[in-house]
């Protein structure tokens, strides 16, 4: 009998069943997918809704039930409207604030302007101050002097130191805290008739003397002698108005450093010793703070004071004086533009007003004013004396008010 071929025994190791096995499962799963990705899709149906009461809810047909939005469905669009309704009002804001901005920038262009305008006006004015006192130096006084005439006239008055007393048509303010004033009397040295009605007040004053007049030495004797009286140099400086003439002895805008120290000690040597500086006209020259500070700058090596005669709103004197650690003082009122009692009066008040408020006023007068501003502050001198107030130069400051 033959014998029965016996097949060979098909042994799998267990590597070989994990790879057959998981190889059908795969293909098993490709299977399915295909079929449920080809067969038609079904319908699926949703539990149906449940009402507020707990009861499901019923809809009168498909069509409505399959229209009615689900809860979900009107949380997302509220949350939409929402986000739509407060980037409207982001919108909104940014407009009110870009229109609120342009509004700010619109006002403060119109403060600057307005600023701008009253700056020129008050320089004008200034100026306008300036001029008026060049006026009535020149050319008729000067003229006299450079023929030699050394008791030029007095110029006519309203009020004459003899003539009787005015009616009281003023008001005078008791003093805040023992307030002091200044009274400063500008262009000594034109002729010694008008410097007597100032060296004759019973105060004491600063007298400043213009350099290179033919009185300029012995108007400086004289207050020096006084033993009450103040005596400055009235240092001449060009000013704006380039017709104006400052006199001799005058800074000049073309002058360099070395030739403004030259010329001012040359003066200081005529007219001193003195207490301080002022400046005559010159408001050219106190606009320059090169040419101001190198003016401080030799006050401070000479041991005087300056005192800025501010006869332009633009002056750089103070600026100047900052950066060379000096302290500078400045004229605060001016007293007789006008040679009218009741304009010197006004002037007068308003320098009280002044020291009230910050303990000191700086008035500047002229000693051409003769005996017309002399008399009124004879006449306002025991009145102001009784209500509290102190007099004092501009030196004697520095005690109370030096820093």
């Amino acid at each position: 009998m033959a014998q029965k071929k016996k097949r060979p025994k098909v042994i799998l190791k267990k590597n070989q069943v994990i790879i057959l096995a998981s190889t059908i499962v795969a293909v098993c799963a490709c299977m399915l997918t295909v079929t449920i990705l080809t067969s038609p899709k079904t319908a699926i149906k949703d539990e149906p809704p449940v009402s507020s009461e707990g009861s499901p809810a019923v809809y009168e047909n498909s069509s409505s039930a399959e229209a009615a939005p689900s809860s979900g469905d009107i949380g997302v669009a509220q949350v939409v409207a929402q986000l739509e309704e407060a980037e409207r009002r982001a919108r909104e804001a940014e407009q009110r604030a870009k229109e609120a901005e342009r509004r700010a920038t619109k006002a403060e262009s119109a403060a600057e302007i307005a600023s701008q305008k009253a700056s020129e006006a008050l320089a004008a004015q200034e100026r306008a101050l300036e001029q008026a006192a060049a006026a009535r130096n020149s050319p008729s006084r000067d003229t006299g002097l450079a023929m030699g005439n050394k008791e030029a006239s007095a110029p006519k008055t309203t009020t004459s130191p003899s003539s009787p007393a005015v009616k009281k048509d003023y008001t005078i303010p008791p003093a805040t805290a023992g307030a002091t004033l200044v009274f400063v009397f500008d262009d000594g040295g034109q002729n010694l008739s008008d410097l007597q009605h100032y060296l004759n007040l019973p105060f004491p004053v600063d007298i400043a003397v213009l350099p290179q007049l033919p009185n300029s030495v012995e108007s400086a004797k004289r207050i020096r002698s006084s033993g009450r009286h103040e005596l400055l140099l009235h240092q001449p400086m060009q000013a704006i108005n380039l017709s104006v003439n400052p006199g001799p002895g005058a800074i000049a805008p073309t002058m360099t450093t070395t030739e403004i120290e030259t010329l001012v000690k040359k003066n200081l040597a005529q007219i001193g010793p003195v207490a301080g500086m002022n400046n005559h006209e010159g408001s050219l020259i106190t606009e320059s703070k090169v040419k101001i500070g190198k003016v401080i700058e030799i006050c401070q090596q000479q041991g005087i004071f300056f005192l800025d005669s501010r006869t332009s709103a633009a002056t750089a004197a103070p600026q100047a004086a900052l950066e060379l650690g000096a302290k500078i003082w400045e004229r605060d009122i001016f007293l007789d533009n006008t040679q009218n009692r009741s304009d010197i009066l006004l002037q007068i008040e308003r320098g009280l007003a002044v020291a009230n408020k910050k303990g000191y006023a700086i008035m500047i007068g002229h000693v051409w004013s003769g005996g017309n501003l002399a008399q009124i502050l004879q006449e306002l001198y025991p009145v102001l004396k009784s209500q509290g107030y102190s007099f004092s130069t501009v030196g004697g400051l520095y005690e109370n008010f030096g820093n």
